[in-house]
């Protein structure tokens, strides 16, 4: 799997932005993005650890987003192949691992800039964010796919450049259920995230 699918969605959260805050979530997905920011590149950030940077994005991320609902999206119906022990260890690495893997790839890099597109309302209950991220002189097209839910407005799915995120690891997760198990899926998950250096290609 290129690693597009899971650097370019989420460093666009740590992005250094020019936006239409054309709806109340575009509001918020900007003060997102302007906290994580100050998170990674504000003052004494030279000073941090990766740790304590993963920290800090990660608290800025889970402060208004609830990252349990795309990584369960992702997961799909191999959920209730795991025991509820499984299921908890899962959620946590691979929240690990995906901060882990954006913050590393920031390091000795200025912030990307992204571009916030007018919300898009498909119905009363799921709106779509367009964006484009430029990086490394290349430029990527991002879409943030926001679904209302008990807990509020939250981000279901992300697709970088046509290829939804979550589709993506639900089919490698398939793969791997179909030989595997939820104990293989953590053994794997931790591997990953022992890497020192997690931000080439992933692949489950």
């Amino acid at each position: 799997m290129n690693n597009l699918f899971l650097l370019v969605p989420l460093i666009c959260l740590l992005a250094v932005s020019s936006m239409e805050a054309s709806s109340p979530q575009a509001d918020r997905l900007k003060s997102v993005i302007d906290a994580a920011i100050k998170a990674v590149y504000g003052e004494n950030g030279d000073e941090l650890s990766l740790e304590e940077k993963q920290a800090r994005v990660r608290e800025v991320l889970e402060s208004e987003y609830d990252l349990n609902v795309v990584i369960r999206r992702a997961i799909g119906r191999n959920w209730r192949l795991m025991n509820a022990q499984e299921q908890e260890k899962v959620l946590e690495l691979v929240k690990q691992l995906l901060v882990k893997a954006y913050v590393n790839a920031m390091k000795g890099k200025s912030p990307p800039e992204v571009q916030l597109g007018k919300t898009i309302e498909i119905t009363d209950k799921r709106i779509e964010i367009p964006s484009t991220v430029e990086m490394d002189e290349q430029t990527y097209n991002v879409l943030y796919r926001l679904g209302k839910m008990p807990s509020g407005w939250q981000i279901y799915d992300i697709v970088a450049e046509d290829i939804s995120v979550v589709a993506n690891y639900r089919q490698q997760i398939d793969d791997h259920f179909r030989k595997g198990d939820g104990q293989d899926l953590i053994n794997k998950l931790k591997e990953l995230l022992n890497k020192e250096e997690i931000d080439e290609e992933i692949q489950l």
